[in-house]
């Protein structure tokens, strides 16, 4: 899946954002401006990607 973020509007005007594909905390990141721009946070529910860590990949090593 690749990362997304959906932000919510209820018919009240309460809004609600949520990314989906990030690990770790790059989904807080990928987020902020959005709930910057939104207002002021209510509550925050942090989902099971955000305790997975992001896979690096590291190059071959070369054998001499």
């Amino acid at each position: 899946m690749s990362p997304r973020i959906e932000i919510t509007v209820t018919p009240e005007g309460e809004t609600s954002v949520e990314t989906k594909g990030f690990a770790g905390a790059a989904c807080k990141a990928a987020s902020k401006p959005y709930e910057q721009v939104l207002g002021t946070k209510a509550a925050e529910r942090l989902t099971p990607g955000y305790h997975t860590t992001a896979t690096v990949a590291q190059p071959a090593e070369q054998q001499a």
